[in-house]
């Protein structure tokens, strides 16, 4: 038997999308959502007059700015799957209810696209939904560029170490760097 020399940094159950999981500073803000709701870990903008949050939106356009990412899935209030199993786990987030952006700082996000470590997060305008590109990419159709936010860290996948890029979506870090 010999003796171990190599540590190897593995990201164990890393949480799930809008847990906020690196002790570092962080700013959320409270916003009040539009009769639609939405989903944690989907990006948000407001009503720059109203302050009223829709999923989604082009940030600059309809006197909408940037609300954020929808984070804290154990605190917030959600919706069951359906009637019949009212309490079961989600992360949608009920219609017209207060809940918590963040706007600065590091939480687990869902990214369906191959990524790397340094990647620019973008968002679908229509859904909220996240995904990412690389840093001097063309912003595809349909997408806008979460203001100052990179993909920061990838856990583990199938078992291996935590490395610098993932040939399949899944669960990343992302860091909001700057936003007022």
């Amino acid at each position: 038997m010999t003796f171990q020399t190599t540590v190897t940094n593995v990201l164990l159950n890393l949480g799930v999308p809008g847990d906020i999981i690196l002790d570092e500073p962080h700013r959320i803000q409270p916003v009040t959502l539009d009769g639609t709701g939405g989903s944690i870990g989907n990006v948000f903008t407001k009503d720059a007059t109203t302050g009223i949050a829709t999923q989604g939106g082009a940030i600059g356009s309809g006197n909408k700015v940037f609300a954020g990412i929808a984070v804290l899935p154990k605190q917030e209030p959600h919706f069951g799957s359906g009637a019949t199993d009212p309490l079961s786990a989600s992360l949608i987030l009920e219609p017209n209810s207060q809940v918590a952006m963040m706007t600065f700082g590091s939480c687990v996000a869902n990214i369906p696209n191959a990524f790397k470590v340094g990647d620019v997060v973008i968002y679908n305008t229509t859904t909220g939904a996240l995904a990412s590109m690389a840093p001097n990419a063309s912003l595809p159709g349909g997408y806008a560029q979460v203001p100052s936010c990179l993909v920061y860290g990838i856990p583990g996948f199938a078992g291996g170490p935590e490395g610098d890029a993932s040939s399949e979506g899944g669960l990343a870090i992302i860091r909001l760097t700057s936003q007022a």
